[in-house]
C-alpha cells in the first residue's frame, strides 16, 4: 500500500477542523457568530454629573464683553478677609498681558482667539492682585441682570451713546433717567471717544453696583439667576460661589463705602 505524503495528512486534518468549527457556529448561532459577552456589548452608562463644591471666594473678577468679543471692562471685587470692607479695582483694558498661547496683547483683545481661558491668571500676574474666580458677561447677560432688578436709575452728566458701532444710534441724555437692561448695559459698556478712561469706569461701576446691590434673595436664589444666563455668561468657579460673595456684599451693606481704585495702563 502506498504511503500518504505528510503534507496531505496535514491538509486533511485542517479541513476536518474547519468543518467542525463551522458546524459549531451553525448549531449555536443559526449561521451567525456567537454573541459577545454582555459586559462587552452593553450600552455605556451615562456618567454622573460631578458637582463642584462652592468654595468661598474673596476676590471676584467681573469682565464685560461686547458683541465683537472685545473685553471692554475689568473690575475686581475684593472683600476683606474679615468680610467688612469692599474694594473695587478697575483694570484698564489696554493693560498688556500674556494669555496662554499668545504673546503680549491688551486685555481688550485677549479673547479674540475664541477663548478666555487663562485670562484671569494673566491679569492677576500682570497687576499683582490675586483672583479667586471670574465671571465673563456678554452684553445681553448684563442687560438681563439689569432687567431682573427692574432697570436702574442713573444721573448722567453728559450725552452718551449706548449702542455699539454698526447698530442704530441710541443715546442717554443729560440728567436723570430710568434705563432698561439694554440701555443700561450700553451705558456701562460703550465708551465715548470724548471721555477719559476714568470717566468711563465711573459709569461702569455705577451700573455694576446697581445690579449686584439689588440682586435680591438668598444664595440659592442669586445662584439661580446667574445660572439662568446660560451661554451668555461663563465663570471658572461655581456660580454658587459667586452668589455667596454677592449676597455677603449686599447684606453687609459694603457697596456704599467701597474703595474704588484703578490700575493704570502699562
Amino acid at each position: 500500500m502506498s504511503r500518504i505524503p505528510p503534507f496531505l495528512k496535514w491538509l486533511a486534518s485542517s479541513i476536518i477542523a474547519i468543518g467542525v468549527l463551522t458546524g459549531l457556529f451553525v448549531l449555536r448561532g443559526e449561521g451567525q457568530a456567537a454573541p459577545l459577552p454582555a459586559e462587552l456589548t452593553a450600552a455605556p452608562q451615562p456618567s454622573q454629573d460631578v458637582v463642584e463644591p462652592a468654595a468661598d471666594i474673596n476676590n471676584l473678577m467681573v469682565v464685560l464683553i461686547d458683541s465683537q468679543q472685545h473685553i471692554v471692562s475689568v473690575s475686581i471685587l475684593r472683600q476683606s478677609e474679615a468680610g467688612d470692607k469692599l474694594g473695587v479695582v478697575n483694570v484698564d483694558p489696554q493693560t498688556l498681558i500674556v494669555p496662554p498661547g499668545q504673546g503680549f496683547v491688551p486685555i481688550s483683545d485677549a479673547g479674540l482667539q475664541g477663548s478666555f481661558d487663562g485670562v484671569d491668571k494673566a491679569i492677576s500676574g500682570a497687576i499683582g492682585i490675586p483672583i479667586d474666580g471670574s465671571i465673563y458677561l456678554q452684553r445681553l447677560a448684563l442687560a438681563g441682570l439689569i432687567d431682573g432688578v427692574g432697570g436702574i436709575t442713573i444721573e448722567s452728566n453728559n450725552l452718551y451713546r449706548v449702542s455699539e458701532a454698526g447698530e442704530p444710534a441710541k443715546y442717554v441724555r443729560l440728567g436723570t433717567a430710568l434705563l432698561s437692561g439694554t440701555d443700561a448695559a450700553g451705558y456701562a459698556m460703550v465708551k465715548s471717544k470724548f471721555e477719559t478712561n476714568d470717566e468711563f469706569m465711573v459709569r461702569t461701576n455705577l451700573v455694576l453696583r446697581a445690579v449686584f446691590e439689588n440682586l435680591l434673595g438668598d444664595d440659592a436664589r442669586v445662584n439661580e439667576i446667574l445660572s439662568a444666563l446660560g451661554s451668555l455668561a461663563s465663570s471658572n468657579v461655581p456660580t454658587m460661589s459667586i452668589a455667596k460673595l454677592l449676597v455677603e456684599l449686599r447684606e453687609g451693606n459694603l457697596w456704599p463705602s467701597a474703595n474704588i481704585s484703578r490700575i493704570p495702563i502699562n
